[in-house]
């Protein structure tokens, strides 16, 4: 949000330096976006969903609340408006759920020109290009209040009538941008006559915009559903002033409040004569009343704040104090904070006002809250961290799939597309689809990996796996050095099954490993952190080349046979030529004397028995 700092101070009497503004509005929240220059606009981050905010007189008010000063309302003409007669009333039908209000007013005697100085002012600073002085008030407004509205050209429209229907497919708008837009049935539109004349909620066509020769005009201001102008606009890919606005939950009574300020405008400015027409707003929504109790906003901010202090920020916020209490207020929410839902969005609110910095620092006297966060959740991020300690690249990718026949998969009877038809029963073929981007890019690929669930049906049963899945060069090492960093134990079976103590935890196959988290949890080796005795060991690594049928658990099978005094672990598998080379790490936790006859003996029994080659 763009905050021109001359025109803010047409609200909020400071005589603060820039720097000084725009650290007030870091502490509430608004940081600067842009560093400070001399153009005397400050560019402001809006992260939070604040519909207010996208305002200047909505920044000006928490502005004002935080340095206890006044905030000034610009006038407005709020006096009741003549009806236009019957026979040059403009009707308005509404027949699509996405409009909750639509208010509008006829405007005679326009003199469309050039705006005064300050207003052109105002609006290039802001980052607006003046068009004309009806023109530009809708949009003044709109940035002063946060409420888009619009202007047409009343000899213009086809017939004395508006319409604000969902489009016909294949219907077409010339857009004020100069570009036509074809429209489907999930966009609606302003029409008159049968013709479409406005994208909804999204841009105004250039059929009906206000010119030089316009001498009345037809002045509205909507209220839509943010969902439908969000998904629409995406869709058509038109980003604006406009749908910045629409695109987050404004309240319908803003309609009025712009109207009322752009009717006083266009009566100072243009001379206009301005009458009401035709207010569409069939479900006003009830003033939301809010319970605040002291002794929440002690255990969320640790202090003992004042009432005093507590009412003076909320009156400043424009909450209105219903009734008080020893144990709390009730409170009128304000119509413009359509974000506050629960009591800690109040409680937020005077925390922040009173100032962050003013939170002390003490610890609690409370007990600290016990940490539920579920075994699993921790386990995945142990995951995690381990897998990028050794350059593994999380990727996350689609739980829709495209139907595959795979046995289990679930198919969705709503999909939205016939690519996201069905959830996905692994997550490894995303992530070689993945792998494939990087080969497109030419990019070495590196270990990928994605931890999160996969679905299955089974006997009219569905089930939620979570899965880790290993992608990339040499996936056999990723899994070796995995279970290490575990300390688990491992095989790896003729058919691919990664085996813990008899119980299969997963595949390895095709360039690719797949692990069921929670399984492999309950094998982890947590580390101490102490040794209670030092010890010295010894380690061997041998490589056995092995014909292609021979796995992992057949040597494995062997090498307990001769019962053995040492612990041994899979360090790497690795084809060689039409052969598979083990390569093994066996430790001896003391120095014994037999080591190297042991080791032999070893090496001999599985080269016997398994025709294994040996270069240890």
């Amino acid at each position: 949000m763009k905050i021109p700092l001359n025109w803010l101070k047409d609200y909020v009497s400071t005589d603060k330096s820039p720097r000084e503004i725009a650290a007030s509005f870091t502490q509430l929240g608004l940081m600067l976006d842009k560093p400070l220059d001399n153009s005397g606009v400050l560019d402001l981050e809006h992260r939070m969903d604040r519909s207010d905010w996208l305002s200047i007189i909505g920044c000006a008010r928490d502005y004002a609340a935080f340095n206890k000063l006044k905030l000034n309302y610009p006038k407005s003409n709020t006096k009741k408006l003549p009806l236009v007669s019957p026979s040059e009333m403009v009707e308005i039908t509404v027949s699509t759920p996405a409009v909750r209000r639509f208010n509008t007013r006829v405007v005679k005697n326009v003199k469309v020109g050039e705006s005064p100085d300050w207003l052109k002012e105002r609006l290039t600073a802001y980052g607006i290009k003046s068009i004309n002085n009806v023109v530009d008030i809708t949009n003044y407004v709109m940035v002063e209040l946060g409420q888009p509205m619009h202007a047409q050209d009343l000899a213009k429209l086809k017939k004395s009538e508006i319409t604000l229907r969902p489009a016909k497919a294949g219907e077409t708008v010339r857009t004020i941008l100069g570009t036509t837009v074809t429209l489907d049935k999930d966009i609606f539109v302003l029409s008159s006559g049968g013709v479409a004349i406005v994208i909804g909620g999204i841009v105004g066509g250039v059929e009906t915009s206000v010119t030089h020769d316009t001498t009345e005009i037809i002045l509205d201001a909507g209220n839509y559903d943010q969902s439908v102008i969000r998904k629409n606009s995406r869709k058509l890919k038109i980003i604006n002033e406009t749908v910045s606005r629409y695109d987050k939950f404004l309240h319908p009574d803003l309609c009025e409040i712009a109207l009322d300020r752009a009717t006083y405008l266009l009566e100072t400015i243009s001379g206009a004569i301005v009458y009401q027409n035709s207010d569409y707003y069939p479900a006003p929504p009830a003033p939301l009343i809010q319970k605040l109790t002291f002794a929440r906003l002690k255990i969320l901010s640790g202090m003992d704040l004042p009432i005093s202090v507590v009412k003076r920020i909320l009156t400043a916020l424009e909450y209105q104090i219903l009734s008080s209490t020893k144990d709390g207020l009730t409170l009128k929410v304000p119509y413009f904070r359509t974000d506050v839902e629960v009591e800690d969005d109040i409680v937020a609110d005077i925390l922040r006002i009173n100032d962050y910095s003013s939170i002390p620092t003490s610890p609690l006297d409370t007990p600290v809250p016990k940490d539920i966060t579920p075994a699993i959740l921790t386990f995945e991020d142990h995951l995690r961290d381990l897998l990028v300690s050794f350059g593994a690249h999380e990727h996350i990718t689609a739980s829709l799939v495209k139907e595959s026949g795979d046995s289990g998969e679930i198919l969705l009877s709503n999909a939205l597309s016939a690519d996201q038809n069905a959830l996905r029963t692994s997550a490894k073929p995303m992530l070689m689809e993945v792998r494939t981007n990087y080969h497109k890019h030419q990019v070495g690929v590196p270990i990928i990996f994605e931890i999160g669930k996969s679905f299955k049906q089974s006997n009219g049963k569905y089930q939620e796996i979570r899965e880790l899945a290993i992608v990339g060069p040499e996936v056999g090492h990723s899994l070796a050095t995995l279970m290490h960093l575990l300390g688990i134990k491992y095989l790896v079976s003729n058919t691919g099954e990664v085996i813990i103590s008899n119980t299969t935890v997963g595949q390895l196959e095709g360039g690719a490993v797949t692990l069921d988290t929670a399984l492999l949890m309950q094998y982890q080796q947590k580390y101490t952190g102490i040794i209670s005795d030092f010890t010295h060991v010894i380690k061997r690594d041998i490589s056995l080349i092995a014909p292609k049928h021979v796995t992992y658990f057949d040597i494995a099978s062997v090498i307990e046979i001769t019962k053995p005094n040492f612990s041994y672990t899979c360090k790497s598998i690795d084809k060689v030529g039409q052969d598979i080379n083990y390569v093994l790490t066996l430790t001896w936790s003391h120095n014994e004397k037999s080591i190297d006859t042991e080791l032999s003996e070893v090496i001999a029994k599985v080269t016997k028995k398994l025709n294994i080659k040996s270069k240890t």
